[in-house]
């Protein structure tokens, strides 16, 4: 009797950073909207081939390294997962396409392959039980992995062998020319190996031209594509566009906990948290703004909710004023600063009834030994990445990705053709 495999949605990119895993997770959230109305007890995850890791604990509590993006989205997004190890079961790591190839060209090439792809076979017949929808999420840009034949498309045509009903979802940028030019040659790779790319996911799209951007990809792939390259695609036609995804400048926004996470990591930072006690709850607020506070006063109507200051160690004075504006801020708007960072700790100077007004309080308040143009710099600097506790952003993806992607017929027809 033939194994019955959920629905499973396979997210690829035209490139690296491209919003893979930012499109995982609006689509898991469009899963469990009211619209859909699944739990996240139906959904199950799989990042078969990983790059960047982190280390975390298998299912018998050995350290192992896994895919950060599949660490990302099941804590994230509540995921089950009773082991890593299955969740990210290939990590292709520095250093093991040199081996690779060392050792396959010494003997069979397939062999090696073969054993890559059984790896995720079984992560996969595992992560998928009991589920009703899986999403599988790709690596890099198309290419990755063909070192050892585990391409995003081997991967796929792998599911499919297995009798996996896949959509494949293909994830590009937002653009005209560009865009079409980051799909054609992907798209044509993808036919050449005999994987259908099912929907193309438009992805952080400018909102004043999204209008702009729709009419032109809707009229280049509904009547210059066919004509001209439909013989290459064994339907005759391209993928219809699912969405075009708004850009979410707030993806891009640190929170006082990544601040603090960072410079945690700097020897000659000598960061300390003085409040709240609850930091790592506490400080998930996006920070909309880094601001120097440099004047006597004056300053409140240049500080906007959600601003983190920066302020001397040991300016008393204006510390306490801070506090009393939060305080205000939260009163009127709901909402206050998001942190305060105070900066020259090795000077000294700040006086222990205000540190331990700062104390009782509850905003986010880190000291540094980095002067203030120091700490601008290296908060300007950071690469920032959607962290596990970034529960302001999964909304934000969560709205994003409601009004915008349309999933759900494009599923069923699928399903439906699969059958037939």
């Amino acid at each position: 009797m033939a194994t019955s495999y959920p629905q499973t949605i396979f997210v690829l990119g035209t490139d690296r950073d491209i919003g893979k895993t930012v499109t995982s997770i609006g689509i898991i959230c469009k899963l469990m909207s009211d619209e859909l109305g699944y739990s996240v007890h139906d959904i199950g995850y799989i990042k078969p081939v990983g790059q960047e890791t982190l280390t975390v604990m298998d299912g018998h509590g050995v350290p192992i390294e896994a895919d950060k993006d599949a660490v990302l989205i099941t804590s994230l997004m509540g995921i089950d997962c009773h082991g890593y190890e299955k969740v990210s079961p290939v990590v292709w790591q520095s250093g093991v396409t040199a081996e690779f190839i060392d050792e396959a060209s010494q003997g069979d090439p397939l062999a090696g392959r073969q054993a890559f792809l059984e790896r995720i076979r079984e992560a996969y017949e595992y992560v998928c039980q009991g589920k009703r929808i899986v999403i599988v999420e790709g690596t890099g840009q198309p290419g990755v992995g063909s070192v050892a034949g585990i391409s995003n498309a081997d991967v796929i045509n792998l599911l499919r062998d297995m009798g996996v009903p896949v959509f494949v979802i293909m994830v590009a940028r937002g653009g005209i020319g560009s865009t079409i030019d980051q799909i054609f040659p992907y798209l044509m790779a993808a036919e050449h190996m005999g994987t259908r790319i099912d929907g193309i996911i438009i992805n952080g799209v400018f909102g004043s031209k999204i209008d702009k951007i729709q009419h032109y990809l809707d009229a280049y792939y509904q009547h210059i594509f066919p004509p001209i390259y439909g013989h290459y695609v064994r339907s005759g036609t391209p993928p219809p566009i699912l969405g075009y995804v708004p850009l979410v400048p707030e993806l891009g926004l640190p929170t006082m906990r990544l601040i603090a996470e960072y410079f945690a990591g700097k020897r000659d930072a000598a960061m300390e948290i003085i409040a709240p006690e609850d930091f790592e709850t506490k400080a998930c607020g996006l920070v909309r703004d880094i601001k120097v506070l440099s004047l006597d006063f004056g300053y409140e109507q240049l500080l906007n909710p959600g601003d983190a200051v920066i302020i001397g160690v040991n300016a008393n004075d204006a510390i306490l004023a801070m506090l009393l504006l939060h305080e205000r801020m939260e009163r009127r708007y709901g909402t206050g600063l998001s942190g305060m960072i105070l900066s020259c700790k090795q000077v000294g100077g700040l006086a222990r009834q205000i540190r331990e007004l700062i104390e009782r309080g509850d905003l986010p308040t880190i000291t540094l030994n980095y002067d203030s143009a120091d700490i601008v710099s290296r908060i300007e600097g950071l690469n920032i990445k959607i962290q596990p506790y970034d529960v302001n952003k999964r909304q934000l993806i969560a709205d994003a990705f409601s009004h915008s992607l349309t999933l759900w017929p494009e599923l069923q027809k699928a399903r439906f053709a699969a059958k037939a």
